[in-house]
């Protein structure tokens, strides 16, 4: 197969697909999301969340702390 404008549209689209499969540059064939790289994705977010969180928490008791240091 020399001469790839004498295909069809189909085999040129068969041809061109095998040719990425066996040279390994079609990368969307081989790369998929599953659920591991979606945890990994997700870890740094929710770290984040929690992080927040107890900031919220340990600012919230010392404002209060400090309210009452005031009152008495």
């Amino acid at each position: 197969m020399s001469d790839i404008s004498k295909l069809t549209k189909d085999e040129m689209i068969n041809y061109l697909y095998v040719r990425d499969i066996i040279r390994g540059g079609n990368d969307n064939i081989t790369k998929k999301l599953d659920y591991t790289n979606m945890m990994l994705y997700l870890l740094p977010f929710i770290l984040i969340l929690i992080l927040i969180l107890v900031l919220y928490l340990v600012f919230k008791k010392n404002a209060n702390n400090s309210k009452e240091d005031l009152s008495t």
